[in-house]
């Protein structure tokens, strides 16, 4: 077995390195992050304009894994859920207003 923290070789059942005084244990119990751990592009595009349930999807996926990509890509795809509310509210307004002044009722 190796040290998590400076890679020596120690004992299988050792619960400290020899070499450098780390609790092996507490590495062996942690969920490792990954190092590449940055927000991606791509899945904050589609999830704003395109698919915001891809961004939520993700988020509970890669929350344990790339927690900043995970949060990143939450926060997109709210952001995309909120702007296609808003559109929509926007449009039914509108389609309402063009219907009310094309009744023949008000004529």
């Amino acid at each position: 077995m190796y040290c998590p923290n400076c890679g020596s070789t120690i004992n299988e059942n050792a619960e400290i390195c020899i070499h450098c005084g780390v609790n092996v244990l507490k590495f062996n119990n942690q969920i490792t992050v990954a190092k590449n751990d940055k927000p991606n592009i791509w899945v904050n595009v589609l999830s704003l304009c395109c698919f915001p349930l891809l961004g939520i999807i993700i988020y509970f996926v890669w929350k344990d894994t790339q927690p900043k990509a995970a949060k990143s890509a939450l926060i997109f795809a709210l952001f995309g859920l909120a702007i296609s509310i808003i559109f929509a509210i926007i449009s039914f307004v509108i389609g309402f207003a063009i219907e009310m002044m094309d009744d023949s009722y008000y004529y």
